[in-house]
């Protein structure tokens, strides 16, 4: 007989609830398949970890190859139709919210949330039928139970991050619309989840063997900890279910989130077998691509772990255009860039030898000379004009054109989209080695892992839950280690950047622009700005304007030689006209789908909505 639908009392957003119900969720397993021993019931658990976040996935949702970012300021999309169109008009409401965020298409990847409702209903077999199982020692017990709180409230708090309070999924329902579950606040929706992670706690391993590398062990569930209870703090998060208006952080949650910070260091201090720590020096560029086993750095406390196939195609077909990545068609064209608005947060060294921001005036920052003496990371993280970076086939230097009228230029007018896109002057290179343009040599041989947590965030939750706690970089929370102050200098020193001046350290609004900057640098690009942006309740600041997302239009002024990092250039700051960003107070909050309102008698939609 086929096991009953465990149907989490919503339907998806792009589904009715009816026609969600004729899915079984133990993906067509027969009932006893399921119970037959612990190898099968725990195969049956490894299920929930193909409904974890993708957000590499490459050409797998609705929206093509539109990555996260290019939701938030941090990318433009250089493609029509892979251009985020639904979330950036601000109208998320109705049957098109089925192309939310990447989109939702069903056989592949991405950020859809039907994966979140997918995974809830197999963790939640497992917790409440785990003793149905024969021939299950009290390990094997103990470690899928540990598994599954975890992944309960790892898929719940993809739901709360999102919609805000949400009922609690801690059952299994037949669907039959007798399950109208009152809707919780977020705060309550959190203190449950962090139920389940306390469960996680008392269950998981601290460590798993090799042939387990990417399963949340102790470590993972204490940094997700941290950021669950560093967002339970945010401003965005102490609205209630009938209002979103601008509130400040709870600073009694302030406090709990540097801790929980500060236990995730304490437990890497005091276990150093274990090899976590921060990458520095010529380490600092591999912390996400590598070509060899077991292809998990030592600064990933919790990650998306695939140990088969390559994903460089992700990125070759998300960052790279065909000058480098010899791609043609789609492939042919970069689908995301990085822009303006990223680089100016990177700091740049005065004549002083401080790093200082570019609108300080001891930066010496010089608009026609931009990319001189900036952050290290800004030369990790980005391409920009003029720059050599590898060589063709036939060993002759490739560089980065993008001025107008340059090879990245005519690829745009090849591919019809220069009278409907813009370029932004720069490409990603986080996530790229050079030498990527030898793909055809090297490309199969690099993998990218989508990296939930880590260890660099953990001090970054530390210096910003710390200083809105007490109000002051210098001060320590009880039970820390670390002021904000010191949080936020240990991740620049690893990459040779100064500390703070002292006079942003002492003055509030400074210093608390320092610690949104130093985490929108550090974890650039990591499917982090979108959500800071909006538990900040910043968002509709940063997007104000017809066209908030700016690039840079780059000219040559002499062309001597063939050497184009040694060409002149001039820089003129541009609206990128075609990316659009409309946020109100009501998009702080993703709305419910309407069939999902009109079904539950408990469903309250979210304001504005």
């Amino acid at each position: 007989m086929s096991l009953l639908l465990v149907c989490t009392a919503f339907a998806l957003l792009s589904v009715s609830c009816e026609d969600y119900l004729d899915k079984s969720p133990d993906q067509g397993i027969d009932e006893n398949e399921v119970y037959k021993d612990y190898n099968s019931f725990s195969g049956f658990l490894d299920k929930a970890y193909t409904y974890l976040d993708l957000y590499s996935g490459f050409n797998a949702c609705g929206n093509g190859r539109t990555h996260v970012g290019a939701i938030s300021d941090e990318f433009a999309s250089m493609y029509n139709g892979a251009e985020a169109k639904l979330i950036n008009s601000g109208a998320w409401s109705g049957k098109a919210i089925t192309s939310f965020e990447i989109g939702n298409k069903s056989g592949g990847g991405g950020t859809a949330i039907w994966k979140a409702y997918k995974g809830l209903r197999i963790v939640n077999r497992i917790i409440q039928d785990i003793d149905k199982v024969g021939d299950v020692t009290e390990l094997q017990k103990s470690q899928m139970l540990g598994q599954a709180y975890f992944l309960r409230g790892w898929f719940y708090f993809q739901l709360i991050k999102r919609y805000g309070g949400m009922p609690k999924f801690d059952a299994l329902y037949v669907g039959d619309g007798s399950e109208d579950l009152p809707r919780m606040t977020y705060q309550e929706s959190h203190a449950w989840m962090m139920e389940d992670l306390d469960m996680a706690l008392k269950y998981l391993p601290e460590r798993w063997d090799a042939d387990n590398v990417g399963r949340p062990d102790r470590i993972a569930a204490l940094a997700f900890k941290s950021e669950a209870e560093l967002y339970a703090a945010s401003p965005l998060m102490q609205n209630d279910l009938e209002s979103t208006v601008k509130k400040p952080y709870n600073k009694a949650a302030c406090i709990v989130a540097a801790q929980a910070a500060q236990a995730v260091l304490d437990e890497i201090n005091q276990n150093p077998s274990w090899g976590i720590q921060l990458r520095d020096g010529s380490d600092y560029a591999h912390i996400f691509y590598y070509s060899a086993p077991p292809y998990w750095q030592s600064e990933y406390l919790w990650a998306n772990y695939r140990t088969t196939g390559s994903t460089s195609r992700y990125i070759r077909s998300f960052f790279l255009p065909n000058i480098l990545s010899k791609g043609t068609g789609n492939d042919a064209i970069v689908f995301n860039a990085p822009t303006q608005n990223m680089v100016d947060l990177f700091g740049k060294q005065g004549s002083d030898g401080i790093y200082y921001p570019i609108t300080d005036a001891r930066s010496g920052y010089d608009p026609q000379d931009p990319y001189a003496n900036r952050d290290p990371r800004f030369y990790n993280n980005i391409l920009y004009c003029g720059q050599k970076w590898g060589n063709d086939f036939k060993g002759k230097p490739l560089y980065i054109e993008l001025y107008e009228g340059g090879g990245m230029s005519k690829v745009l007018e090849k591919n019809n989209q220069s009278n409907t896109r813009q370029q932004t002057g720069y490409l990603c290179k986080k996530f790229i080695w050079e030498g990527a343009d030898q793909y055809k040599k090297l490309w199969n041989q690099y993998r990218h892992q989508d990296v939930y947590i880590r260890l660099a965030e953990i001090y970054l939750n530390l210096a910003e839950a710390s200083f809105e706690a007490t109000g002051s970089a210098t001060t320590r929370v009880e039970g820390c280690s670390l002021s904000a102050e010191e949080a936020v200098n240990i991740i620049r020193a690893r990459v040779g950047i100064t500390p703070l001046p002292t006079d942003i350290v002492s003055d509030e609004t400074a210093f608390r622009s320092a610690y949104r900057r130093e985490r929108a640098v550090e974890l650039m690009f990591e499917d982090k700005r979108w959500w800071d942006l909006r538990r900040w309740m910043v968002a509709d600041e940063v997007f104000q304007g017809n066209y908030p997302i700016k690039g840079m239009k780059v000219t040559p002024v002499t062309k001597q030689g063939t050497d184009q990092s040694q060409w002149t250039y001039s820089y003129e700051v541009v609206d990128v006209i075609p990316e659009q960003r409309v946020f109100e107070m009501r998009n702080y909050w993703y709305p419910f789908a309407l069939n999902d309102v009109a079904a539950l008698n408990n469903l309250v939609q979210n304001p504005g909505w």
